[in-house]
């Protein structure tokens, strides 16, 4: 990925846009089936992290904790994915029913990848000898802070107390999505008019060693939640469809999810280690469903270039219209089937190409007067 240094330039507040759009929540993920226990940078040895599990962390916030509770591990993951821990819990509402590790940043919840056991009723627990490794994808993840301890009582059945396991590994990023498009950018020849092209909600994902962006996959078909954004802006079946995949979905400046018009923007940040790469999804709303997707080898943005974090603004060509190959293309900005317009969600007729690909790879073009998304990443 290239990118380009930038200046600060005013944002514009955002334009109220009229879209049924169905609009999902935070996003977990289920665990990754890789098996590959690659070493990782930053983990050739042995590596322990001490976390300090709180109320405060978990989501969603608990009811009736003790001022008391808390929680603090020692956890070791080796170059092959072998996971130790010891964690010890206090002043909880009750005896502490289960605990576990899971995948997910701050701030989000993920799937269980490791069950911790008790031997004293729940104030001690341990992972067990037969505990499976880590693959090479989650060892990543803990490098990257993407991994959680959260612990379960009869009073907090989601979780009571929660601890982030920070591995020192991260760099952070802030990632910024900006609509630039204006009234005149989208031209329709059906009527020689021109609209702008507002953005739905999307879905990130912070991975490495892949050949292709997972939120893509599989590319003959698209998944449950590639979709769901692409047709109506929906998020909320990524959950399941991609391990990891993480919602962005409130404009900046807003208090509640929605989609973006011409200089609205979404923001969000992660953690990343060099090697780790940015894939993202954002529907083309005035479409029946096409999406902005980086457009490079393996469809993400490199977060590392010779070991340094990448800054500034990345370059429009890096970035692409792509059709989903759900749904059967009408004209960009009139279809009866689009978003804006469809009777209900998921409507219109099926594509006969379902291949995942972008518009060029499909001999297929959109008429636009100047870019559409602006990305700027920004490590902290």
């Amino acid at each position: 990925m290239k990118i380009r240094s930038i200046s600060n330039r005013p944002v514009r507040s955002a334009v109220a846009l009229s879209v049924l759009l169905a609009l999902g929540a935070c996003s977990s993920s289920n665990d990754s089936t890789d098996t590959d226990n690659t070493e990782q940078p930053g983990n050739t040895d042995v590596q322990t992290v001490s976390v300090t599990l709180s109320a405060a962390q978990e989501i969603p916030a608990p009811a009736g904790v003790p001022e008391g509770a808390t929680g603090s591990a020692d956890v070791s993951v080796d170059a092959n994915g072998i996971v130790t821990a010891t964690l010890g819990v206090s002043n909880l509402t009750g005896a502490a029913t289960m605990a576990h590790i899971h995948r997910g940043f701050a701030g989000s919840t993920g799937p269980v990848l490791i069950g911790l056991t008790s031997d004293d009723g729940g104030s001690t627990w341990t992972v067990p000898s037969d505990a499976r490794a880590l693959t090479a994808d989650e060892i990543g993840a803990f490098n990257r802070g993407e991994l959680y301890f959260n612990v379960h009582t009869a009073a907090n059945g989601p979780g009571e107390i929660r601890g982030q396991i920070d591995s020192g590994n991260t760099t952070s990023f802030t990632v910024r999505l900006e609509n630039i498009s204006s009234t005149e950018t989208l031209n329709v020849a059906s009527d020689n008019s021109t609209q702008a092209v507002p953005l739905s909600p999307g879905v990130f994902l912070v991975h490495r060693n892949e050949t292709d962006s997972p939120l893509l996959l599989p590319r003959d078909a698209a998944n449950a939640g590639l979709e769901a954004v692409a047709e109506d802006g929906n998020t909320a079946p990524y959950a399941q469809a991609v391990p990891g995949s993480v919602v962005f979905n409130t404009p900046v400046g807003a208090d509640a999810p929605g989609p973006i018009g011409p200089g609205g923007a979404y923001e969000f940040t992660l953690q990343a280690v060099d090697g780790d790469k940015l894939g993202f999804v954002t529907m083309f709303i005035p479409s029946n469903d096409w999406f902005y997707t980086p457009t490079d080898e393996d469809n993400s943005l490199d977060l590392f270039v010779g070991g340094q974090p990448v800054s500034g603004e990345v370059l429009a060509s890096d970035i692409a219209v792509w059709d989903a190959g759900t749904e059967a293309d009408e004209e960009p900005g009139t279809g009866p089937n689009q978003v804006q317009r469809q009777a209900a969600a998921n409507t219109g007729d099926a594509d006969p190409n379902t291949a995942v690909s972008s518009l060029t790879g499909r001999g297929q073009s959109v008429s636009l007067n100047g870019q559409v998304l602006r990305v700027t990443i920004t490590p902290q």
